[in-house]
């Protein structure tokens, strides 16, 4: 069908991106003289194991032709990791999930500057400690959804290779049916804000599907709508500093939706719940910011859903000390994972974890 030749178009636009992407991120690299190669001839080895000269480490040119058995070195430049919170509280725990309550600030999985002090790292020091002697038979908790550096609340991990496998299956299935042809969302490669005049049904449609998961944010601004719709794609764009992208509102991105509705009006700002039916990366950031309502403190997103031109000017493309000012990870805005609601992977009951709200984002009690 035409609908599903330009699917097809879309999906490999975006491919091409990505793989475009890839080879200016190595370019940089190279020009800015973090490539090194040693040919075989000064090496005398295919391996070049650091005992020769490092004079004969020569800078490698983008049109260099290689022959075999010459050895190529990239240096990464040494970094510091930032200060984070080195703790999670426990929400709930058995042999097969683990539910934690995550801090603002702790990144989830190793990234950018930040491999060592993360989440996961936190995960396998409590298994080591504290889980392997209570349950004999599980395994390291290991994440089976992200949120972002800046995201506090609900995490949920899988212990056991089946939970993380049926809760992985989950949460694929929800986010298919979000995007199903039966069901009333986005179309792909198209941008749509429905707001006020859609009914908030976040409650019903989260009946039908294996799991569910609702935030709380606060955004800039007062909301002239009590509900909304926001569905726009989410996919890479090229950002300075990213090789592989960074993720925005992009008309050849993945179809997404969100819907939201006011828990309470500020002077000039709106708390706001929002259920999302689909998990891209940073989705209520950007489709916050693309109907109009950045979240507050957000440092990257503006308008559209897609990176503020403050943070983007002087940057290019990859390579070293060229990063634009802000990255996706760094925090400042309000957002909270209020609860999840899955299926127990090896039970089948169905189960509702909540974590506790901060107080700024907890309702006023003269509201």
């Amino acid at each position: 069908s035409l609908s599903a030749a330009a699917a097809s178009s879309q999906h490999c636009q975006a491919i091409l991106l990505s793989i475009l992407t890839w080879i200016r991120s190595w370019a940089q690299r190279i020009a800015c003289g973090q490539v090194t190669y040693c040919s075989s001839d000064d090496s005398g080895s295919s391996i070049d194991t650091g005992s020769k000269d490092r004079s004969s480490r020569q800078p490698l040119a983008a049109d260099a032709i290689l022959r075999a058995g010459d050895c190529i070195r990239y240096l990464r430049l040494p970094w510091q990791e930032p200060d984070v919170p080195d703790h999670f509280d426990v929400l709930y725990e058995d042999e097969h999930v683990l539910a934690i309550n995550k801090p603002a600030g702790l990144q989830v999985l190793p990234r950018g500057l930040i491999c060592q002090r993360t989440l996961l790292t936190l995960l396998q020091q409590y298994h080591q400690q504290y889980r392997h002697l209570r349950y004999p038979g599980s395994l390291a908790p290991v994440p089976v959804h992200r949120l972002g550096r800046g995201t506090s609340g609900v995490l949920l991990c899988a212990c056991t290779v089946a939970a993380r496998t049926r809760l992985s299956r989950d949460f694929y299935s929800a986010t298919a049916q979000a995007v199903a042809p039966n069901t009333p969302a986005v179309s792909h490669g198209t941008q749509t804000l429905t707001m006020g005049t859609v009914p908030y049904q976040a409650h019903l449609v989260a009946a039908d599907r294996p799991l569910g998961k609702r935030y709380r944010a606060l955004v800039t601004g007062v909301t002239a709508q009590d509900m909304g719709d926001v569905m726009v794609p989410i996919g890479p764009v090229l950002y300075p500093g990213l090789s592989t992208g960074l993720f925005a509102a992009s008309p050849t991105g993945k179809p997404a939706r969100s819907l939201f509705k006011v828990l309470h009006r500020h002077a000039d700002s709106t708390l706001i719940e929002v259920t999302i039916l689909t998990g891209r990366p940073h989705q209520i950031r950007i489709h916050m910011a693309a109907s109009g309502h950045p979240l507050v403190g957000d440092p990257l997103y503006g308008p559209g859903g897609v990176p503020l031109a403050s943070v983007v000017s002087g940057g290019k493309p990859g390579g070293c000390n060229r990063a634009a000012a802000v990255m996706p990870g760094d925090c400042g805005y309000n957002l909270h994972s209020v609860d999840i609601r899955f299926f127990h992977p090896a039970t089948g009951a169905s189960m509702v974890i909540e974590a506790p709200i901060p107080d700024i984002l907890q309702v006023p009690c003269n509201a």
